[in-house]
């Protein structure tokens, strides 16, 4: 309360002003009454009571030496509720721009974070809870936000382990992320799980990777191959290749060793084979080509070559049931008893061994007369391939001069 005349501030129960000492009227006084009161205690005790109620009801003017003081006592009050609605319309500007502002910066840092800034996110919360720092949601949203920030930095080193080739260490941090993303389910970590799936897919790449080198057959790198191609990305998509193009490889030597080996039907599984895998080899395709090319020539050439050992061996078989027996010399002498000793010997012409040769020899006498036959066997029966055999025998009562010759010859083929 404020004196209504002097204007000094009073403590509440104070019945009279502390300065000038005048009765001070409750707030809920009316101004009419205030200036009724005031004016009788102006009053200099003179003139009857009619006339103060009088101007009770219509209060005189001052007189000139109070009149001053009255003014200020009502200019002093007005003051201070000016500068109380002044402060309190400030007060109430300012705190429904605060009101208009934080939930701005709240959804600005929701879309940031959502979007994977979460530094972003965190600077917009910061500022956010620097103006409210009791509201609950903001400083729950700034917690969320800053687990999702740690996860994503984890991943961060996880990738820079893998690029360094420390699978192992990288393979850690990739497991652990993943065990506490368990947990979560708030739409914030999308992207953190996002670039959890990536950093899987680049180890499960770098570690195919590094065993592609020490395989070195088809079905092993098929296998790889199976487990790549489950994969997505580019780094996926690069070692794909790299195993498609090391799968073609080893088919087109594979296929080059087989036809070596005129094993043309092997050569074309293989090459079919690796072309199940790697189908845009242009390569293999063409190997396909030739292994066909060269496959239809060496059937060509082996049918020739059949056909002539099919001619061959009727040629040699006729020569050995024919002409397997060749007389190398025939002699004959007459001994003193008057019979005629018969030798000479013979050669396996034939292309495998022959048995139990028997010659038969004609007997002419020295004009030509006919003087019989005789058979005699080869010794030893069995005569290898181009072996020389040789033959004896008497022909008995001759008694004269004569001259024989080989006209045949019998023999078993082994």
């Amino acid at each position: 309360m404020y004196c209504h005349v002097c204007g000094t501030k009073s403590s509440p129960g104070d019945s009279t002003c502390r300065k000038c000492r005048t009765k001070l009227k409750d707030a809920s006084s009316t101004e009419e009454q205030i200036w009724a009161e005031t004016a009788v205690g102006l009053e200099t005790g003179t003139g009857d009571t009619a006339h103060s109620l009088s101007r009770q009801q219509q209060p005189a003017p001052m007189p000139n030496n109070k009149r001053p003081g009255r003014a200020f006592s009502w200019i002093i009050p007005l003051l201070l509720a000016a500068v109380m609605g002044a402060l309190l319309t400030y007060y109430y500007n300012q705190e429904s721009s605060v009101n208009a502002e934080v939930p701005s910066l709240h959804q600005q840092a929701e879309k940031a974070a959502l979007d994977g800034k979460y530094t972003e996110a965190l600077q917009l919360l910061d500022a956010a809870i620097a103006k409210r720092p009791n509201y609950h949601a903001l400083v729950q949203d700034r917690q969320i936000t800053a687990k999702a920030f740690n996860l994503m930095n984890q991943l961060n080193e996880a990738a820079a382990s893998l690029k360094t080739g420390k699978l192992s260490a990288g393979d850690k941090t990739i497991q652990a992320v993943a065990k506490e993303l368990k947990e979560r389910e708030e739409p914030v970590f999308a992207k953190v799980r996002t670039a959890l799936n990536n950093r899987k897919v680049t180890l499960a790449v770098l570690k195919v990777k590094k065993e592609i080198d020490s395989l070195t057959t088809v079905e092993a790198l098929a296998e790889k191959l199976d487990t790549v191609s489950k994969l997505k990305g580019s780094e996926a998509q690069a070692v794909q290749k790299q195993i498609t193009d090391k799968l073609a490889g080893i088919s087109y030597k594979q296929a080059e060793q087989q036809v070596k080996k005129k094993d043309f039907a092997a050569a074309l599984l293989t090459v079919d084979q690796g072309l199940s895998y790697a189908p845009e080899d242009n390569k293999l395709t063409a190997y396909r080509e030739r292994v066909l090319s060269e496959k239809k020539a060496f059937e060509k050439a082996e049918a020739e070559r059949i056909q002539l050992a099919e001619q061959q061996a009727a040629e040699e078989d006729l020569k050995n049931r024919t002409a397997a027996v060749s007389v190398v010399n025939v002699d004959a002498a007459l001994d003193n008893y008057g019979d005629l000793y018969i030798s000479g010997s013979i050669v396996n012409n034939a292309t495998r061994p022959i048995s139990s040769v028997t010659i038969m020899v004609d007997i002419y006498g020295t004009d030509g007369t006919y003087l019989g036959q005789t058979y005699v066997d080869v010794y030893p029966s069995w005569l290898e391939v181009g072996e020389e055999g040789f033959f004896e025998t008497y022909y008995y009562g001759v008694y004269e001069e004569a001259q024989v010759s080989v006209v045949n010859a019998t023999w078993y083929l082994e």
